[in-house]
């Protein structure tokens, strides 16, 4: 499952992964991630098992910096990625926000990824 291998991919960067939300009680810098869609690809067979991956990934932590540095450090790891489960990853677009809807301010990085994945 993508979802695995990118928590395990991303883990010595980002270690308070989360999918769809955070917990009520968790440690910044948090990094939520959401598949917004998959499209499977078609081989000889039929539906094959690689298909195309829209993922949001989502970075908030008090510091501004603190969370541009860890989107990029992200972005780098990812545009990379070529393995088994992986073949391709492409930054589609990316989203500086204030979220003032906790107790303390964070700052959001909104990016959203295209992956050639193992679905």
């Amino acid at each position: 499952m993508l979802e695995t291998a990118l928590v395990t991919y991303l883990s010595h960067l980002a270690p308070d992964m989360y999918p769809g939300r955070a917990p009520t009680n968790y440690d910044t810098p948090a990094v939520i991630y959401n598949r917004l869609s998959t499209q499977m690809e078609d081989d000889l067979d039929g539906v094959g098992d690689m298909g195309w991956v829209v993922m949001q990934i989502d970075v908030y932590d008090p510091s501004y910096l603190a969370a541009k540095e860890l989107a990029h450090d992200i972005r780098d790891h990812l545009v990379i990625w070529d393995d088994e489960q992986v073949h391709a990853v492409t930054v589609v677009n990316e989203t500086d926000m204030i979220d003032e809807t906790t107790e303390t301010t964070l700052y959001r990085v909104m990016m959203t990824f295209l992956f050639f994945a193992a679905i």
